[in-house]
């Protein structure tokens, strides 16, 4: 199967994708931070119930929405990516003002759980900028979305934060709905699609799991949730350990400073690498990260200071930021481009596999010790590591 050519003025398509990404995320993360305390403000006063419920309600969506990914990718293959995105914007501005009126912790839950039907944002933002792109151009075109995506965290948080105190937490939520319309728009005017081409009906046709036969697709799947685990685990690790360091009053202050200089690394990161995979295979650049990066996370455990905890999480963030982007980039040298949708269906199941696992994983391992927890996430990098080192020759020389 061949590739059809990108088409002229994909760089212009490639910075619409990746603002409508950034602005849409820059949503998302205005609400996150702040899901215990609504879950608190419907009426749950039980401190282990207000745990048990936030948790809940934060893994429905990417559960539903991984489960689903695979058939999201297909139908994306089928009728269009973009329309597939146009879909997914449209349902966020319903449902995320809804979330805004809900009376109880169970219409929030549900919501959610619509919600996780209407997901798979990311995955499709990636397939469109992938195929946007001609092909040795595809991991900037990854790494740019990727970016949006990454930037995000260091902005959404604190207008969320300003938001919910100035207005009240529902106020976050209807700011999320909007930045949602604000990004269809973006989407609608100013991204121009690839026509379907003649080999997209025969592709849709083709079983689900055909993208398992390609080559090393099973590989690039797993470094996928290893990245993903490892980066949602420093997230909830990096909190806990600030509360335990010696002269930290200010501990959410600290954790959120550390946590949005991380995320400003690993938008660097993910644009650094996508330039040097033009001159360097995606696989070897992943392989190194995940080797450098593995002793990183485990010397955070060692952190005597909060300086220095931030100094460490910088330089894996330096490391590991670019790692999805890479992983995202090798999926689409596998796979041609009529299965794409597909194939970053399944790779977006194995993101939100990581995504729900990992916070269960983390928290078990850090009561046993918070030490451990850290050496376990460098550890799985160095598995990672070690994956592509022995298992992926072919694939390191692409």
């Amino acid at each position: 199967m061949t590739e059809r050519p990108a088409p002229a003025g994909w760089r212009r398509n490639v910075w619409a994708l990746a603002l409508v990404v950034f602005v849409a995320f820059v949503g998302f993360q205005s609400f996150a931070p702040f899901l215990p305390l609504y879950v608190r403000e419907l009426g749950v006063a039980d401190p282990g119930r207000v745990a048990l419920w936030s948790g809940l309600i934060a893994a429905v969506t990417p559960a539903v929405s991984g489960l689903l990914g695979p058939l999201f990718g297909r139908l994306a293959d089928r009728f269009g990516r973009k329309a597939m995105l146009i879909r997914s914007l449209v349902a966020f501005v319903v449902i995320m003002s809804a979330m805004g009126l809900v009376t109880s912790v169970e219409q929030l839950f549900v919501a959610r759980l619509l919600m996780g039907f209407f997901a798979g944002f990311t995955p499709m933002a990636m397939a469109l900028a992938s195929v946007s792109a001609p092909r040795e151009k595809v991991p900037e075109a990854i790494g740019l979305v990727q970016s949006a995506q990454l930037l995000s965290v260091a902005i959404g948080p604190a207008a969320g934060g300003y938001l919910a105190t100035r207005f009240g937490i529902r106020s976050a939520l209807f700011a999320t709905a909007g930045l949602c319309a604000l990004a269809l728009i973006g989407l609608i005017v100013l991204f121009k699609e690839l026509a379907p081409g003649p080999s997209r009906q025969t592709s849709a046709r083709l079983p689900l799991r055909q993208v398992f036969d390609y080559p090393h697709f099973t590989l690039v799947l797993t470094l996928l949730l290893v990245a993903q685990f490892v980066d949602r685990s420093l997230a909830l690790l990096v909190p806990l350990r600030v509360a335990h360091l010696p002269g930290v009053e200010a501990v959410a202050a600290t954790s959120g400073l550390i946590i949005s200089v991380a995320a400003v690394a690993a938008t660097v990161s993910a644009n650094l690498v996508a330039r040097l995979a033009h001159g360097i295979p995606s696989a070897h650049l992943l392989m190194i990260a995940f080797f450098v990066g593995g002793p990183l996370c485990g010397a955070m455990a060692l952190a005597d200071g909060w300086v220095s905890l931030l100094v460490l999480r910088t330089l894996v963030g330096l490391c590991l930021g670019g790692a999805i982007t890479l992983a995202y980039a090798l999926g689409g040298q596998i796979v041609p481009s009529d299965n794409r949708g597909a194939a970053f269906g399944w790779l977006a199941m194995g993101v939100q596999v990581g995504s729900a696992i990992s916070p269960l994983a983390t928290g078990a391992l850090a009561a046993a010790s918070l030490p451990g927890a850290f050496l376990f996430d460098g550890g799985l990098a160095w598995i990672a590591a070690a994956l592509l080192a022995f298992g992926a020759r072919e694939l390191r020389s692409r």
